[in-house]
């Protein structure tokens, strides 16, 4: 009997930002995710955010206050429970730039590398990801839906082994709070399953710095 093939999931997430300044800001997550090769997975850890240089005139309108700035650099680790496979210890070395295009769209692309220790083995990841968002305002209501597409290079395999697209929107609430409701395809060369249909969401908590 051949393994399946497509497998739909649910990808529940939590995301905590806490402001230090107004350019630095620590981020926590924890999650349940497909990026192990693998359905059954939890991952969490911290991150340091740097904000650099505003963007004049933001186009969304988010509580998100890194989609506001030109450059984002964040460091941080994850520690990937895998259940039926060796865990994985991962340190993030990543860079966002922001782009405006006309219609009030905003362009960000993000550069990660993934430092990857399984098994006491070492090896890295390199992403590129690309975020197309737009923000409407009905009345007291806003969302900015995106479409993004995202690959991987595997230095195990010296291959472009994944890629993902997805399609959502991102939901404010109220100056502390945010959804984000997404659909997901994931295909991976050599994954189990090599297909995975998600279907997303993440709460977004914010606690900003206090104005003096």
């Amino acid at each position: 009997m051949s393994a399946q093939q497509t497998q739909t999931e649910w990808l529940p997430e939590i995301d905590t930002y806490v402001n230090l300044t107004d350019r630095y800001r620590l981020m926590f997550m924890a999650s349940r995710s497909t990026d192990a090769n693998t359905i059954n997975s939890a991952q969490f850890g911290p991150n340091l955010d740097v904000n650099l240089r505003p963007l004049l005139r933001p186009k969304l309108r988010t509580n998100d206050s890194a989609s506001n700035r030109f450059v984002t650099l964040r460091i941080g680790y994850q520690y990937i429970r895998n259940f039926g496979r060796p865990n994985e210890n991962r340190v993030q070395l990543g860079f966002t730039s922001r782009f405006h295009l006309p219609w009030s769209i905003e362009l960000a692309e993000r550069n990660r590398f993934d430092l990857r220790v399984i098994n006491d083995h070492f090896s890295w990841r390199y992403r590129n990801r690309l975020t197309l968002a737009r923000s409407f305002t009905i009345k007291s209501f806003t969302l900015s839906p995106y479409a993004r597409g995202e690959i991987y290079y595997h230095s195990t395999s010296g291959t472009w082994s994944k890629n993902t697209y997805s399609f959502g929107a991102t939901f404010p609430v109220r100056k502390r709070f945010e959804l984000e409701g997404y659909y997901e395809r994931e295909n991976t060369t050599g994954g189990a399953p090599p297909h995975v249909n998600g279907i997303g969401m993440t709460l977004s908590i914010y606690f900003h710095q206090k104005k003096a």
